[in-house]
């Protein structure tokens, strides 16, 4: 047996035995006190930049940084698992495993990536991985991960913010009324209904203080703004303080579970640059394999005949630690599973797993990121039984890494708080993609818990770096905030995807054919599949859609090549979309005797051995905004290898 690597993964520690010599593990009651004192001691200055860097990335000098602290903060405990490997391995079937949904009985090919949130979580009493009912108020409500997170508030500040409303009332017609009193009793009674559930399965709520206790008049004096071109209710900023308030001070909430959200990866290659979008935020990578077949059989599912189980996991791998650039940190993790342990001897189990073990560590152990890897288990499971002992051994370790990642703990202000809940009851709304200006506005209408602009900005790039939404602070960027993640992931479906995936009209099958053969696409054929009713919902007006195409340009998906146009160059009126080209470059181009004096060739030198086909599909679209790509018959020489 190959010889062990190094860097072992920690066991797991009692979050509750953290003291202060850990910044990112501060949980004591006292623990803000002594951030705020640290960021305020002028004699400290490393320490103050390192607490700035471990709690917010983006906090800037020590004085931002005093002030977002000035209203509390609270501790945050927060997890992502992707699921990655081959086609028809039995990824979503585990995925369906951890968060309570029916077990599928056939295979049924995953379209791009589907992420789950709020339908998992880690129980922050029992540390088990549980699954939660879509819906369900478990870990997902803001409100609750700040109860869990031991918040601490000055009084004087939990006043301030109520008569800070009470001085600004806004007249409501009594339409608005009826319909909020409605709305609470909605409310009231969906709380009955998550007390019942909680209680049926054995977690009890304290009703010595009700969990709302909202009165009419109260929400009657609060402030509520209309977001425009859009279909939604009003997005109301009421229980940003009293709510908020009163459920940190009573602190009543029983219901301790961290989230802990799911991506399922498809395992097309038509979706290598899809998945990039979404392998460079940490977490933990399960690597996935059939481990009924052999490691290096050719796997049917992929025609092009050289795919294997080893190769695969080997582009997962190379996908993944491309994007480690921290030699520091530990995250993210990769765990290797093997599925259909169900299809094999119980003798033949136990065989197979040791040999997973060992060519898992031969493909690894001396890798320069070693780090990252689990190599103590390949967890040989099967996806068809929900008590499986091998699942729960892979929840085990799923866990104890969570509990080890350094953002396991950490604390974050709580003036963030109002802002979280409106994104959040946004998400609900179906709202995936708003202008900036309509959450500066609902800023403002939150009194003295308003975050300033530099304030606002250090709040979105830091939800963006833990990837809960997507902003790019950049010029023509900058106006649009992506709410929801996965709304990009259907956008993008329209025209990256598997030819199993195509639509029926076969107006809009030709465009697509056209663009895996010719490697371009004009933005009115992108348009035109835009106009399909799955996407509308989505990009529903002409702003929103040059916002989206000008994103795709800038991550590299769409890139908007140079061609010459007399003696000066010009865009060209189309969009190379590399990741989706299928033709292999003839045989005859290449023997072409002439073919080497007349070709200018770029030959880079890598200090890795391997990078993941994301990375040379940006190569070239840097190259063709640079240099025009020549055209034969209207065919650019572009080429999948």
């Amino acid at each position: 047996m190959a010889k062990r690597p190094p860097y072992p993964l920690p066991e797991p520690y009692d979050a509750n035995s953290r003291t202060s010599s850990k910044s990112n593990s501060l949980s004591t009651d006292d623990s803000d006190h002594e951030l705020e004192r640290l960021a305020s001691t002028s004699t400290l200055p490393f320490r103050t930049e390192s607490l700035n860097a471990a709690l917010l990335p983006f906090a800037g000098t020590s004085e931002d940084f005093h002030k977002l602290l000035s209203t509390g903060t609270y501790e945050s405990f927060e997890n992502r698992v992707f699921l990655c490997g081959s086609c028809a391995c039995g990824k979503s079937t585990l995925a369906s495993v951890l968060i309570g949904s029916p077990i599928p009985d056939i295979w049924k090919a995953t379209d791009g990536l589907v992420i789950h949130f709020g339908r998992n979580g880690i129980n922050l009493e029992t540390y088990e991985m549980v699954p939660l009912k879509e819906g369900g108020h478990y870990g997902h409500n803001v409100l609750t991960k700040v109860v869990i997170g031991k918040p601490n508030r000055d009084k004087t500040s939990m006043y301030q913010s109520v008569d800070t409303h009470q001085n600004h009332p806004i007249e409501q017609t009594s339409t608005d009324t009826d319909n909020m009193e409605s709305k609470l009793q909605a409310k009231q009674s969906d709380i009955n209904k998550s007390t019942n559930v909680f209680e049926s399965a054995g977690i009890k709520i304290s009703r010595e203080i009700p969990v709302t206790n909202t009165n009419i008049s109260e929400i009657k004096q609060v402030e509520s703004i209309n977001l425009p071109k859009m279909k939604t209710k009003k997005i109301e900023a009421y229980a940003v303080h009293d709510d908020i308030l009163r459920e940190v001070k009573s602190g009543q909430y029983k219901i301790k579970i961290a989230p802990s959200d799911l991506v399922d990866f498809g395992g097309q290659h038509s979706y290598d640059m899809t998945h990039q979008l979404f392998v460079q935020h940490g977490g933990t990578f399960v690597v996935m394999f059939d481990g009924s077949k052999d490691f290096y059989e050719p796997l049917k599912e992929y025609p092009m005949g050289d795919v294997s189980n080893e190769s695969i996991v080997r582009h997962w791998v190379n996908s993944i630690l491309t994007y480690c650039v921290d030699d520091t940190d530990v995250m993210p993790m990769i765990v290797f599973a093997a599925t259909h342990s169900d299809c094999l001897s119980e003798d033949m189990q136990k065989k197979r797993k040791k040999e997973f073990v060992e060519k898992v560590i031969e493909m690894f152990g001396t890798h320069e990121r070693n780090k990252h890897f689990v190599f103590e288990s390949v967890f040989f499971i099967n996806g068809t039984d929900r008590e499986d002992h091998e699942i729960q051994n892979l929840k085990t370790q799923l866990v104890s890494i969570a509990r080890n990642q350094p953002s396991w703990g950490l604390r974050r202000p709580m003036i963030w708080v109002p802002l979280e809940l409106l994104i959040a009851n946004m998400k609900k709304d179906n709202i995936n993609i708003i202008p900036k200006s309509h959450l500066v506005d609902a800023n403002i209408m939150n009194g003295d818990l308003a975050l300033s602009e530099k304030q606002m900005n250090n709040f979105l790039l830091t939800q963006h770096a833990s990837g809960k939404i997507m902003y790019f602070n950049q010029p023509e960027l900058n106006n649009f905030i992506i709410l929801y993640p996965p709304a990009l992931v259907n956008i993008l479906r329209s025209f990256i995807t598997d030819v199993i995936f195509w639509p029926e009209d076969e107006n809009l099958r030709n465009i697509l054919r056209r663009m895996t053969d010719t490697g371009k696409i004009y933005k009115t054929d992108l348009l035109q599949l835009w106009e399909q009713k799955q996407f509308r919902n989505h990009i529903p007006d002409n702003d929103t859609k040059d916002f989206i195409i000008q994103v795709l340009v800038h991550l590299d998906i769409l890139v908007l090549p140079k061609r010459y146009s007399g003696k000066s160059d010009a865009h060209a009126d189309y969009y190379l979309v590399p990741c989706t080209v299928k033709n292999k470059m003839p045989m005859s181009f290449l023997d072409d005797q002439s073919f080497a004096n007349r070709t200018l060739a770029l030959v880079y030198k890598l200090q890795k051995s391997s990078i993941p086909s994301a990375l040379s599909f940006k190569l070239i679209g840097a190259v063709s905004s640079i240099w025009p790509i020549m055209e034969v018959n209207g065919h650019p020489l572009l080429y999948h290898s």
